[in-house]
């Protein structure tokens, strides 16, 4: 067995040796896009088929990554967060399905998962390395923030109040690996593993017939802690060991409740297995926002959904599990 070791999730798999005419192949390639290196896994027939399949699903990430880009650059929301306030602005449908599936998880969280987070966030720079904003600026910029202010008509919207912004930085990378997903499925490919800086999404079983294991890296240890595999394809986790840096003994991660424009403090990791990567992306970062309790309540509501969540506790690392989760860990 071939570990690919890639944080926070590590997925396991069968190495095919290919030997015999007509056996599957296992090939793989890794490009970086979005700031974190992106790796494909495919089972295919015929190697030599294997490069234009990986370029189609390396180019639609790109594509996607110039769409969803809030800042730099010239892509599509780029324009419409450098853009006067109150102008109305025409989606194109990567940026229009986005923003449906950012109101969803809006929605069920209760507000708690928020792309307007995005005049909060860069304040901490944790592009280059992060720091502390000042208290002023942070309440400024908290003022900016609320999804239910971004207006949508159709396929336009508009910010209701100056300064807001929208970045969708937890939720971009799943919606790349469905898209990269849905290219290499309609190009026929059968058997495949996507992993975006882990947000991971299985295309079928692996050709010996058995399912993919994901693994989830501990939040304090290098162990991995096996998951027995789930009927969900997409995973994905939200950590405080990902970005962060530490001052006078504090640990500042780049996961910031909207609500207070602090790092969220009710956990320390959180997974989420489900039937999308823009799914499971989302509800990571929303179930580390709500912690354990909450979060473990929120994936018992939702359909095709279970997590996994790592808080501390009076010294101690535990671990909350929605039920389709328990007695599958093993650590």
């Amino acid at each position: 067995m071939v570990i690919l070791a890639i944080i926070p999730v590590i997925a396991a798999m069968w190495v095919l040796t290919g030997a015999r005419r007509g056996t599957p192949r296992k090939v793989e390639s890794t490009e970086f896009h979005m700031n974190t290196g992106i790796s494909v896994t495919l089972y295919v027939d015929d190697p030599s088929k294997a490069q234009g399949l990986f370029r189609k699903a390396f180019d639609e990430v790109a594509r996607i990554e110039r769409v969803l880009e809030p800042l730099k650059g010239t892509g599509h929301l780029q324009k419409i967060n450098a853009g006067d306030a109150g102008a109305w602005w025409e989606m194109n449908p990567d940026l229009k399905a986005v923003m449906t599936r950012a109101r969803h998880f809006y929605d069920v969280s209760g507000g708690v998962f928020d792309p307007t987070i995005g005049p909060v966030k860069w304040l901490w720079d944790f592009e280059n390395g992060g720091k502390i904003p000042e208290r002023a600026d942070l309440q400024a910029a908290l003022g900016m923030v609320g999804l239910d202010r971004v207006e949508v008509s159709g396929d336009r919207l508009r910010f209701s109040s100056p300064g807001m912004k929208l970045d969708f930085g937890a939720i971009a990378k799943g919606c790349a690996v469905d898209r990269m997903a849905a290219v290499l499925r309609q190009n026929g490919v059968k058997a495949a593993l996507i992993n975006a800086g882990g947000n991971i999404l299985t295309i079928g079983r692996k050709p010996d017939n058995t399912e993919w294991v994901i693994g989830v890296r501990h939040p304090r240890g290098e162990q991995t802690i096996l998951v027995k595999p789930l009927p969900n394809v997409a995973v994905a986790t939200s950590g405080d060991y990902e970005r962060f840096f530490v001052k006078d003994g504090v640990r500042y991660h780049h996961i910031i409740d909207s609500r207070t424009g602090q790092p969220a403090r009710k956990c320390i990791a959180a997974t989420v297995w489900t039937d999308t990567a823009i799914g499971a992306d989302a509800l990571s970062t929303t179930m580390f926002l709500l912690g354990p309790e909450e979060g473990v309540k929120l994936a018992r509501k939702l359909r095709n959904v279970e997590t996994l969540i790592y808080y501390e506790k009076d010294g101690r690392i535990e671990a909350a599990m929605s039920p389709g989760i328990v007695g599958r860990v093993n650590p």
